[in-house]
């Protein structure tokens, strides 16, 4: 693509908007529309992107220089893609949202007008829904969408699958990479970052390719490699790697030109087991002082939650490990939420479920003396007649206050209001899950973009089942507390252990931890 300078669209930009007040001739503007150019594009990388707007004058006969520009950034230039009036471009750039700009000047007055459209460029990968499982003791990641199905992506495109059992996938909006055979900065690149017990791989998901590993995250190395979780908000990143956790600041140093330096200080063993919304901080356990707290991006230490004089339970829990912690969204993106984390004494013989107000994670000035201080609210016992004591696995619901939980091929809830058990059914009466299938995983997944066009919204119930060698993914729709029928299904290999679906307009204030 031809590059052309910023300052021919601020040219263009000055020819429409400037208002003159000086008493001067004037020629008469030609009124115009333009129909046939949509506010939005949603297309394949190598795909042609044909556009024939029709401009449509009050005089007749009118001539008009047309322009087709688009540009992800105007720091990173303006590419022009043709001076027709019709558009018909193959889509070589890079998969990424773009502004798309269609300019047309009035070849008597000299007036431009532009009209503006999202165009979204994607890969095969870009869309679609990613289970990181565990296969013959190792990590990789499977991909399903309405065009495609690949498994063990990382043992066929890169010839091995990641040493131990998977511990997390986490979600890396912008990393930058040196691409040696050009010897170009690769920039903003939005990354998975994929965690097992033994090793991490960063990689790109447009393409897969591995972008970067766990010695290529830090400026010195370290002693011991055992990933554990990875979480990120708006402008950083945070890695918990053996229990200690490191932050960084994506906003003064983009991931892969700047590294994670030093762990924050302290005695501290942070468990491997943490919840949190969006731009909040994130609610952590810290195993050996048996206190939750969290972790910022300008503090040096572990920030503990302590009590005060609001706090209606101990802030303390020496004898137990969280084993859960789930999410309810509360009304906007910006509204705290509440946290639900199923604790459990640490010879297995105990369980409790304690109810989190995190308006205690917003450090943003909003959350007054809430901020940073125990606002556990409830402690509920799980006591030995509730199936509740022997679940298998936990899944919260994002937005009412059921927590999923099973035992075996049987769906439950637990009614966090009403303090109640409760089989999940599809509507029709059916158990959610045929008899004889083990459920392994479950995760409620939200996507709302349906404010940008085109729209896209996903609300769905994974429920994940494995016999060790095969597994089959279930995805809901949920009616209040049941099921609808006819779930869409995947199958593959191995056992997932979690579950993201990604899109090109995904980010920190998506992701679900």
């Amino acid at each position: 693509m031809k590059t052309i300078l910023i300052l021919l669209i601020v040219f263009f930009y000055m020819c429409s908007c400037y208002d003159d007040k000086g008493n001067y001739d004037y020629h008469q503007l030609n009124p115009a529309e333009v129909i046939g150019i949509d506010t939005a594009y949603r297309c394949f990388l190598l795909s042609r992107l044909v556009i024939s707007p029709q401009i449509n004058s009050l005089h007749a006969n009118k001539g008009y220089s047309c322009m087709w520009l688009c540009y992800k950034n105007t720091k990173d230039g303006i590419d022009t893609l043709s001076c027709e009036k019709d558009l018909d471009y193959e889509l070589t750039m890079d998969p990424a949202v773009y502004t798309l700009v269609f300019s047309y000047q009035d070849n008597e007055s000299g007036v431009t007008k532009y009209i503006s459209s999202k165009l979204t460029v994607e890969s095969e990968y870009s869309r679609g829904w990613y289970v990181m499982k565990e296969k013959n003791t190792h990590t990789d990641l499977d991909f399903f969408s309405d065009a495609l199905k690949s498994e063990d992506l990382m043992l066929k495109l890169h010839g091995q699958s990641l040493m131990g059992s998977p511990q997390c996938l986490g979600l890396i909006e912008e990393y930058n990479w040196l691409n040696e055979g050009t010897g170009e900065l690769e920039q903003w690149n939005m990354c998975f970052a994929l965690l097992s017990e033994q090793d991490l791989r960063v990689v790109r998901i447009r393409d897969l390719k591995i972008l970067g590993d766990f010695n290529s995250l830090f400026y010195e190395a370290q002693s011991i490699c055992r990933p554990e979780k990875w979480f990120g908000w708006d402008g950083g990143n945070a890695f918990i790697n053996n229990g200690k956790v490191f932050t960084i600041n994506t906003r003064l140093g983009v991931l892969g030109s700047a590294r994670f330096s030093y762990e924050k200080e302290g005695d501290y063993d942070l468990a491997p087991v943490m919840t949190k919304k969006s731009q909040l901080c994130a609610l952590l356990f810290d195993k050996r002082s048996g206190k939750f707290c969290t972790v910022t991006q300008g503090d040096h230490k572990i920030i503990y939650l302590e009590s005060d004089e609001h706090s209606v339970c101990p802030a303390s829990y020496p004898d137990m490990r969280p084993i859960y912690a789930g999410l309810l969204d509360e009304g906007s993106m910006w509204d705290a939420g509440k946290g639900y984390v199923v604790m459990e004494k640490l010879d297995g013989s105990k369980r409790v479920i304690l109810y989190f107000d995190l308006v205690c994670l917003d450090n943003t000035g909003w959350a007054g003396t809430d901020a940073f201080k125990n606002r556990i609210m409830e402690m509920k016992e799980i006591t030995e007649d509730m199936k509740l004591s022997k679940a298998e696995c936990f899944g919260m619901n994002r937005t009412s206050k059921l927590l999923y939980f099973s035992l075996g091929d049987k769906l439950y809830y637990y009614d966090l209001e009403n303090k109640r058990e409760q089989e999940v059914k599809r509507l029709g009466g059916d158990v959610a899950i045929p008899a004889g299938e083990h459920i392994v995983m479950i995760k409620h997944i939200i996507f709302d973009n349906s404010y940008s066009a085109p729209d896209e919204y996903v609300n769905k119930l994974a429920v994940a089942t494995s016999n060790g060698e095969y597994y089959k993914l279930y995805l809901f729709e949920l009616v209040s507390d049941q099921l609808k029928e006819q779930p869409l299904v995947f199958e593959g290999t191995g056992i997932p252990r979690e579950i993201v679906y990604m899109s090109s307009e995904m980010g920190n204030a998506y992701w679900a931890y």
